[in-house]
């Protein structure tokens, strides 16, 4: 016990450590007791993001969720308050609200749809086998496809074909394959098989398939043909984006510049998720333009 002079009853002083205004509080465990889910706090101390997993992961996520909306997302102006408002929490909602549902890797399904799509695989095994039908071996073959197993959904496809050669999802299905392995030569033949029979088959994908196919083959003339009939029914950000190569490729700069201008109108006026979807090929876009000689 110590009286008011600091003394103990023996005479002798006791020392008082005073408080440390920078130190936090020390949890109940003996351990510190941190806000992991408030960023300012490691502001202040940046020396306890080396010593807290958590916390560094956490205000990773965050800013990665931050940097992501103020670039992508159509409605930033709402979230962007969300998130400066609810830190990490915040994030973590945005995450599973806005990103993960559009995530898209290479132009494959959303990570949501290759998990559903991979629970479906035994059944559809089962059907393929038991039944066998073309149908049967398209709906595998997509399973397969969507969830990476391009061989597995080559077979599929190509046993499909076998059963019904003008099998018009069949031909589709391999054709796809083709295109993800970057196989454009083997990709063609399904391609100008179903164009033939039906031009404007799933509403214009397999016209802009068969563009790219050809750019890639590097057809410029035959590509630029079809991309220009191609435009005159659809108005597909990639196809805008091919044609203005080729023109720039050929000096002819201000169509080019009237297809790069007009499909990043199109972008901005369109439906938000239109613009998600696209937003690679509006960035593509813009630095054709700001490439462009200004006339």
């Amino acid at each position: 016990m110590t009286f008011g002079n600091g003394k103990t009853p023996g005479g002798s002083l006791e020392v008082m450590a005073a408080p440390d205004s920078q130190t936090p509080d020390v949890g109940p465990a003996g351990g510190w007791d941190l806000p992991i889910f408030s960023p300012l706090f490691y502001l202040q101390h940046p020396q306890f993001l080396l010593t807290q997993p958590l916390a560094l992961i956490a205000i990773g996520l965050w800013i990665w969720m931050l940097v992501h909306c103020a670039r992508y997302d159509p409605e930033r102006n709402l979230w962007l308050w969300i998130l400066f408002i609810g830190n990490v929490p915040a994030a973590f909602i945005y995450f599973l609200v806005r990103w993960l549902p559009n995530a898209r890797v290479s132009g494959r399904p959303s990570f949501w749809g290759r998990w559903s799509k991979s629970r479906q695989i035994p059944r559809l095994e089962v059907a393929a086998r038991n039944i066998g039908n073309a149908h049967q071996f398209v709906e595998l073959g997509e399973a397969y496809r969507e969830t990476g197993k391009a061989d597995r959904a080559a077979d599929c496809f190509g046993r499909a074909l076998q059963k019904d050669p003008q099998h018009m999802p069949a031909l589709w299905g391999a054709a796809q394959v083709e295109l993800q392995r970057q196989n454009f030569a083997k990709a063609r033949p399904h391609l100008e098989q179903i164009l033939a029979k039906d031009g404007t088959y799933k509403f214009g994908d397999v016209s802009l398939a068969y563009c790219r196919t050809l750019y890639s083959l590097n057809e410029n003339d035959a590509a630029r043909e079809r991309l220009e009939q191609h435009l005159k029914r659809w108005t597909h950000p990639e196809a805008y984006v091919l044609l203005a190569s080729i023109l720039i490729d050929r000096g002819e700069h201000e169509p080019a510049r009237e297809h790069l201008e007009a499909t990043l109108s199109d972008l901005r006026g369109g439906p938000a998720f239109f613009a998600r979807q696209n937003r690679g090929w509006a960035r593509k876009a813009k630095k054709l333009l700001s490439r462009l000689p200004r006339g």
